[in-house]
This record gives structure tokens, sequence and C-alpha cells, in this order.
């Protein structure tokens, strides 16, 4: 189910993506996470309790290969290297009109792998962003574990 209001489900025009200190169109963000859960087992076959294991997050961004370029021209401006460079926080946040502001924060980002891809018939070049997320994914003030 999604979340409505006033009958108007979030979509693409209700989200807003910022990264301090740069300026980015995002085309596409795409963020997961998972905590590592299984069952334990003593005598007989069925579980009596469950242990955990680490938490992990991460994701992708996808831009317009001009917005690929001006992270490129900051990088290059700071003196760091694509793969070192350090995000503390990307905030994605989601508002439909008459209500608050829902936020997700993506904590402690660095970029793990970026596809290139240009095609005949294509009507922009986008680059694909990998993201590790090491310090978690925090979704409208929770933590995730």
């Amino acid at each position: 189910m999604s979340l409505k209001v006033n009958g108007k489900a979030y979509d693409w025009g209700d989200v807003d993506v910022k990264i301090p200190g740069l300026v980015l169109e995002v085309q596409e963000i795409d963020y997961d996470d998972e905590f590592d859960m299984e069952e334990t087992y003593g005598k007989g076959n069925k579980p009596r309790g469950y242990g955990t294991g680490n938490y992990k997050s991460s994701g992708k961004i996808t831009v317009l290969r001009d917005d690929y370029e001006a992270l490129l021209a900051y990088c290059k401006a700071k003196g760091i290297p694509f793969y070192k460079l350090y995000i503390p926080s990307v905030v994605v946040s989601y508002a439909n009109a008459e209500d608050r502001t829902r936020i997700d924060e993506l904590r402690k980002v660095k970029f793990s792998k970026r596809s290139n891809k240009a095609a005949q018939g294509d009507k922009s070049i986008k680059v694909d962003m990998d993201m590790m997320i090491f310090g978690g994914i925090v979704q409208d003030g929770v933590e995730p574990v």
C-alpha cells in the first residue's frame, strides 16, 4: 500500500535529494538495507530463538552525464580522487502538499562503482554510481538497528 495524502500517493515529483556541498539533479536513487538474522535450534526440529548478524546498507544514484561531470569538477577542485570522496549525509525527502516532509538520511556515503553507457538512439546519457552506505539509513528519524 502506498502512502497517500488526501488521495495523492507520493511520486517522483515529490522527491528531493540533497548532498551537502554538491548541486546534482538526481535522475534516480535506489537504496536498501538488511539485518542478518537466522533461527537457532536446540533439541528437536523447531527453532527456539534467533541470532543476529551484521547490518548492511547500500544504494545507487543515477545522474545525467553533465551532472556527473560537475561531480568530477567538484572532486578536482577539492583535490579528492572520485573513490576517496566522502559524503557525510545524503538526504532524500518526500513531501506532499499539506503534509509534513518525510526524510530518509543515508549516513556516511562513499561511491564504490560507476557505470557509463551510451547507445544509439539515447535521448540522454546517464551515469550510475553505486554507493556504500556505512553509517546506515535512518528513515523518518528511526534508526535501523
